[in-house]
């Protein structure tokens, strides 16, 4: 069987020549979980409070609100790889 890799790039990194940020695979799955769940929650309230406002009167520029969901798109995807990288956390300890 292969060993799994210390290090996973997140989905994110757009380096052309090698990824920047990384999960790391030896932490504990309770800490990957956590981690990701931090990222969910940021990304959900972000994304509540852009349902609440009115868009017209808070957002002077439509390059306002293509910046918040390029940040809430950031923080799902990190969330998911984290939640990926604790699937394959389990499966390796247990399977």
């Amino acid at each position: 069987m292969a060993e799994r890799p210390t290090h996973t790039p997140l989905s994110t990194n757009t380096s052309r020549t090698a990824p920047v940020l990384m999960i790391d695979n030896t932490v504990e799955r309770k800490e990957l979980i956590e981690c990701a769940e931090r990222r969910m929650l940021a990304a959900r309230e972000m994304l509540f409070t852009l349902s609440s406002i009115e868009i017209e009167r808070t957002i002077a520029e439509g390059r306002d609100l293509q910046s918040l969901t390029h940040a809430a798109y950031l923080l799902l995807a990190d969330a998911d790889d984290l939640y990926s990288a604790a699937l394959r956390h389990t499966e390796v300890t247990h399977g």
